[in-house]
């Protein structure tokens, strides 16, 4: 019959959609996953360098201690990672969709698009307040760590 036809292609075609999506996705994230950890690795090696390059005096610092150097040496590289790998991809996902779905609500109604682009300004606002807000967590966070992590070394 006709209508139990339609809805196998229909089927078929979210089957494919799906597959599609899927292949698309996991190749972005394997992209940027093998590129970040390539970043990190070279960045961790060309740190650690310099710092068997330093002068003895150097280390006799407190905020150069071997805990606080340790703590770095991990930190940095793994932020460098998130920022570099899966969150560059979310990023990039992100202003993409965001396009495309401007791109497409101008197409079918512009009189629409028009209303959501005065609201994406604010919607935009507080999604970097929330960003701010979670660094400056973050960077006490990762203050407290150096400080304890130089206190166990020592």
């Amino acid at each position: 019959t006709k209508s139990s036809s339609d809805n196998d292609c229909f089927a078929v075609f979210i089957v494919e959609c799906w597959m599609l999506v899927h292949s698309f996705y996991s190749s972005e994230f394997t992209a940027f996953a093998v590129a970040g950890s390539k970043l990190t690795q070279r960045v961790r090696s060309k740190a650690f360098t310099c710092l068997l390059r330093q002068e003895v005096a150097y280390f006799d610092e407190p905020e150069n201690s071997s805990g606080a150097l340790c703590a770095r040496l991990s930190s940095d590289a793994m932020a460098l990672q998130e920022m570099s790998g899966t969150r560059l991809s979310i990023i990039v996902e992100t202003f993409s969709m965001l396009a495309f779905g401007i791109s497409l609500g101008f197409y079918f109604s512009w009189h629409l698009t028009l209303i959501v682009c005065v609201v994406l300004p604010i919607i935009i606002a507080f999604c970097v307040l929330d960003i701010y807000l979670q660094m400056k967590v973050s960077d006490a966070t990762g203050l407290a760590l150096q400080r304890a992590s130089s206190v166990r070394k020592d």
